[in-house]
């Protein structure tokens, strides 16, 4: 087509019958196609004063510019014509504004998603990493409070809290859980360990989790999956290990590693903000961006 194009030029028959088709030239009159064109000088003229339409229309009749039928436009008509034009003049520059608007939303939302990936890719390493040294470090410090605590303890027993005491007065203050009569049970069906391949099934299960079910533990997740609240939760080169983190999930038991986050987050969302250790903050941060992949 473009060579065929390239041969006729644009001045010829059919160029021309392909320029009136795409301005709807067979669908308006003469007088509505020469208002069209001229629109600015038309507009300019017309700013809202009295206009001759009595001359305009003896101005267009001398031009030839005639009415959809063939016929010299009366005044009226050429009011009414005038009115049409500026009506479709005026919606398709809004439409135009439209396209313009959308597609420059469009590249802003590119260039954001573009920065954001960025950030993820370098800054949200260096955050992460910048995160994960902090929390080495308030785990230090309380692991370094709790040796002060114990020695303490030992130095000077009569300052110790009597744990006795507090678990009695914490049964008492228990109160029983109100009776619902015709209540059906909830059916839950529990999750099982993946199966392991390879190494994995030569690596011994950690020792089983000793304690009440955690907050905010999904309803299908068996106590097996958690690890035990001795846990150390590093490996052993002394980095944090996040898949055996003291009382949360452990990742062997997944098949799945945003299953594993799922359930990881929703024990990790039950815990205050505040109350969140550094290390827990950041495992917080890492389950989160695993599960928004």
């Amino acid at each position: 087509m473009s060579a065929a194009m390239a041969m006729g030029g644009t001045d010829g028959a059919m160029f021309t019958a392909l320029l009136g088709c795409q301005r709807g030239t067979w669908a308006h009159s003469p007088l509505y196609q020469w208002m069209t064109n001229n629109y600015e000088a038309m507009s300019k003229a017309i700013t809202g004063k009295k206009v001759r339409w009595q001359k305009m229309s003896e101005a267009a009749e001398s031009a030839g510019l005639m009415n959809v039928n063939g016929e010299p436009p009366k005044p009226a008509t050429v009011r009414s014509t005038w009115y049409r034009v500026r009506k479709a003049v005026s919606a398709m520059h809004s439409a135009q504004e439209d396209a313009r608007n959308k597609a420059s939303a469009a590249r802003a939302m590119a260039r954001a998603a573009s920065q954001a990936h960025k950030l993820d890719d370098a800054d949200g390493r260096e955050i992460l990493n910048r995160r994960m040294a902090e929390a080495d470090a308030d785990l230090r410090e309380k692991q370094l409070q709790d040796a002060r605590d114990r020695s303490r303890s030992v130095l000077y027993p009569e300052t110790a809290p009597d744990m006795r005491t507090e678990a009695s007065s914490a049964v008492e203050n228990e109160t029983a859980p109100a009776v619902k009569i015709g209540q059906v049970a909830e059916f839950v069906v529990m999750r099982k360990q993946a199966p392991r391949y390879g190494r994995d099934r030569d690596i011994p299960l950690p020792p089983p989790y000793v304690g009440p079910r955690p907050a905010g533990m999904p309803k299908d997740l068996p106590l097996e999956a958690l690890m035990p609240l001795d846990a150390s939760g590093r490996t052993p080169e002394g980095k944090l290990d996040f898949e055996q983190m003291p009382g949360l999930p452990r990742r062997s038991f997944f098949e799945r590693e945003r299953e594993w986050a799922h359930a990881c987050l929703a024990m990790l969302e039950a815990i205050p903000p505040r109350e969140r250790s550094g290390p827990l903050k950041v495992m917080f941060c890492l389950m989160d961006m695993k599960v928004r992949r």
